[in-house]
């Protein structure tokens, strides 16, 4: 048994110890420090599936429908800036603290496409959604009324796409 783990040793070469270093070094950025990487097609993806299941959760309650018939054009002017304000909150505190070189990756470019997907990705789904439920067959107040719909939906929804973000980093 000891015969076959003494098998002859070959010295690495000085590229496979950078190679290894390398590799080392980004396990450690992503392991243990948990660098946020560039916003790729797989973070749409993840974004999309929060979206749908916690906007699913908010679509099938009682009030939703009624809630947003309610509601003013202040009320769905404050509901857009709270979600964009949330959104990036999220985006700041979930991505952006653990970046290491802001000089190469200031924030209002690692803001602006995750900011304007995640909120896109929520107002489609929201759209979606009604649909789907035919929560458009009960409003009254015309395509007024659908937006208001949308704009309600998307909050959750909006939460929702940045939720894979944040369980990823912790």
């Amino acid at each position: 048994m000891a015969a076959k783990r003494t098998k002859k040793r070959r010295d690495l070469t000085h590229e496979e110890i950078e190679e290894i270093l390398d590799d080392v070094e980004y396990i450690k950025d992503k392991v243990i420090e948990k660098r946020p990487s560039h916003f790729s097609n797989r973070d749409i993806v993840n974004a999309l599936f929060g979206s749908l299941i916690i906007g699913i959760t908010f679509i099938l309650k009682g009030l939703f429908i009624s809630t947003a018939e309610a509601l003013n054009l202040y009320h769905v002017i404050a509901i857009i800036i709270s979600t964009l304000l949330i959104l990036t909150i999220e985006i700041y505190f979930i991505g952006y603290t653990r970046v290491i070189d802001k000089d190469k990756r200031p924030f209002y470019e690692f803001l602006s496409k995750r900011l304007f997907t995640l909120y896109l990705i929520a107002c489609v789904t929201s759209l979606y959604l009604l649909y789907l439920f035919g929560a458009n067959n009960h409003i009254t107040s015309g395509a007024y009324g659908m937006f208001k719909m949308v704009v309600l939906l998307s909050m959750p929804c909006a939460i929702g796409a940045a939720v894979p973000s944040l369980l990823r980093q912790y």
